[in-house]
């Protein structure tokens, strides 16, 4: 974006693994819906624990230089904070310059009960409702085995409150979210 050289998780092991010359086979999957909204103004949450993380380093990098107005709230999580936090540095300089408005981590290994992104959805539950009744776009992109479900079922359980605790009108509300396109998964 910039001419900055930049390497993703894959990318770096492909350089620290291969010699220049070597043949690889790739194969990408492209997922043409996983793209940020519209208008700048949106606010955006972005739920992405390990390398699902990776997609949100160019959203927030992109509405930094198209100097969008909607704020950016990034749960990432990972087993341990010293050998996992994935861009440390980079979200840390994205809080520092305001294009990163808030990042809440889960490290599962860091104390003796694991917590989970969707651990910390619950913790902030009042707060995401708001930014989700404000009209913010949510991100989700990992594992579709067991992260992604149990994010699903968090979110679930935070539009419930709207409606005194009732999982089908939270499901429906979800539902809704995704039709309008502001519930978005990149999920393998």
């Amino acid at each position: 974006m910039d001419g900055t050289a930049r390497h993703g998780a894959v990318s770096r092991a492909v350089v620290d693994q291969f010699e220049e010359g070597d043949e690889i086979e790739v194969f990408v999957e492209p997922n043409t819906r996983f793209r940020l909204p519209e208008h700048g103004d949106t606010d955006v949450i972005m739920i992405g624990p390990g390398t699902g993380v990776a997609p949100f380093r160019s959203f927030v990098e992109h509405r930094a230089a198209q100097e969008a107005t909607g704020r950016n709230w990034l749960f990432f999580g990972d087993r341990t904070f010293s050998e996992d936090f994935l861009y440390q540095s980079e979200w840390q300089a994205h809080l520092r310059d305001g294009a990163l408005t808030r990042i809440d981590l889960a490290f599962s290994r860091d104390q003796q009960e694991k917590v989970y992104v969707q651990d910390r959805l619950r913790e902030h539950a009042a707060e995401l409702l708001e930014w989700i009744e404000g009209g913010a776009a949510i991100y989700v992109c990992g594992d579709a085995g067991a992260m992604a479900p149990d994010v699903h079922a968090a979110l679930i359980e935070i539009l419930a409150a709207r409606h005194d605790g009732d999982l089908d009108a939270g499901a429906t509300d979800l539902e809704t979210l995704r039709r309008e396109r502001r519930y978005l998964r990149d999920v393998y």
